[in-house]
């Protein structure tokens, strides 16, 4: 990679972690056991224009920073590991060209690995978790599909990620 190339990337990838983090902190919806957010188009962009390591390490910065500076609920660090998984499968999946992204986030991550951190944080047990964030992430699978889905077939878009590539 050239170092003009490097240089146009790092703003960015910062303009990109700026607007993760005004979708996923000031533009969400924070209630006690689930987050509705519109942060996973920005992480989708990004895995688009970056490495799995950089689309994975930008998430964890952007949910760190969110947690510090827009505190809605109490700090636990599993939700960074989630956010840098979140990231690096999204990476993976961009980077291979693999439908199941969506899936994995949205079932294996945010359904049972944010279920177990509310679990650990709250008490709360596992059949009342599992039965109200199941309906909540079967609507959010919903989404995630026909946001991304219909967000990558925007011809300008697809030339824009082209060019910053």
């Amino acid at each position: 990679m050239t170092s003009s190339l490097t240089v146009r990337r790092i703003p960015l990838l910062g303009a990109l972690i700026a607007m993760q983090l005004i979708l996923g902190s000031l533009l969400s919806i924070q209630l006690l056991l689930t987050k509705i957010s519109f942060a996973f188009i920005i992480i989708g962009l990004t895995a688009r224009l970056f490495s799995p390591l950089v689309t994975a390490g930008s998430s964890a910065i952007s949910s760190l920073l969110g947690m510090l500076l827009f505190p809605k609920f109490t700090f636990f660090p599993g939700f960074i590991l989630t956010a840098f998984l979140t990231g690096l499968v999204f990476g993976y999946a961009f980077q291979h060209q693999t439908s199941l992204t969506r899936f994995i986030v949205v079932f294996i991550l945010n359904l049972f690995l944010n279920s177990l951190w509310l679990h650990l944080m709250y008490l709360t047990p596992w059949s009342v978790l599992l039965t109200t964030r199941m309906i909540q992430e079967v609507i959010t699978y919903v989404c995630y599909s026909v946001i991304l889905i219909a967000l990558f077939k925007i011809p300008i878009l697809n030339q824009l990620t082209a060019r910053f590539k």
